[in-house]
Parts: structure tokens; sequence; C-alpha cells
């Protein structure tokens, strides 16, 4: 993070530094490149993937989204007919650092996966859970590392985390 700003640069030349600063390549895949944003500083903290483009899941992504903005968390919703993995990988090319999974399990037992973009390891945590856990995150009070020895880690699947 800056700690000195030159403000008569203009806003332009601190945006710019900001993006050439946190621009990133995949080291197994150099097609695949992000944004590293801090998550301090990321204009939307979270994504929410609905698993597909089906109504049952609409109420549950309401529920999160509903939960994250009376935290103060941005979140943008993604449920385009993409698979999952296309779209995390759409989620890290925006430099959203967290992404949010509504699936199947979601309707059984009210829990989401919750990913990481740079480790793009994965956590499963109740909807409750979700906005206190991504505060926590997003302010500096707890780390990925702490989030991983909470909550139970998933593994992902064999398409989510690869560029179709």
């Amino acid at each position: 993070m800056p700690h000195v700003i030159e403000p008569s640069f203009g806003i332009g030349r601190i945006i710019y530094c900001i993006f050439e600063h946190c621009f990133r390549v995949r080291e197994k895949d150099a097609q695949r490149t992000y944004f590293d944003f801090p998550a301090a500083i990321s204009p939307v903290k979270c994504s929410l993937l609905p698993l597909m483009a089906q109504a049952m899941f609409v109420p549950k992504v309401q529920e999160l989204k509903t939960l994250l903005t009376k935290s103060g968390l941005s979140s943008k919703v993604d449920d385009s007919g993409q698979t999952v993995g296309r779209r995390y990988a759409r989620t890290d090319e925006m430099g959203i650092p967290y992404a949010f999974t509504i699936d199947h399990d979601t309707l059984n037992d009210n829990t989401v996966t919750m990913r990481e973009m740079n480790t793009m390891k994965q956590i499963r945590l109740p909807i409750p859970d979700a906005a206190p856990a991504l505060l926590d995150l997003t302010s500096g009070r707890s780390s990925w590392s702490e989030m991983l020895a909470k909550y139970p880690n998933v593994e992902s699947g064999p398409d989510e985390d690869k560029k179709e």
C-alpha cells in the first residue's frame, strides 16, 4: 500500500501505478492473467456464483447478497450460463479477491463454498458466517490461513480452476 501520494500527479497516474503493481500471470498458465488488488482497496470484495443459472439458487444468492450489503461489503453476482471455472477466471481477471459459490449443498445445509483468488483454495462455511468472515479478511483482522484452519477445506473439481 502506498504511504505517500503526491496529489499533483492526478488520480490517473495513481490508478495506473496500482494497476501496474497488481497485474499478475498464473505460473502454470500464461494465458490466465489477473489483478491481485489487496482486499482493502479492491472495489468489489467478492463475487457470488450460483452453480447454474436456475431459479432454485436465486433465494440463496439474494440472502447472501443482503447479508454482505448490510455488512458494507460490495459484491457482484455472476449468474451467466458459463461454467464455474470460467466465472472464477473472470472474477480473477477483475481483481475480485474472493468468490462464493452457491450449489446444491447450499440448498440442503445452508453452506457456501468460499474461494480465495491467490491460492485458489476453497473452504465451506455457513451462510450466516460468510459476511463476518469476509469482513475480517478484507479488514485484515483475519488471514486466509486462519480461515483454512477454521473451516473445512474443499477440493476443487477438475474443471473449476481451468480456463477453458
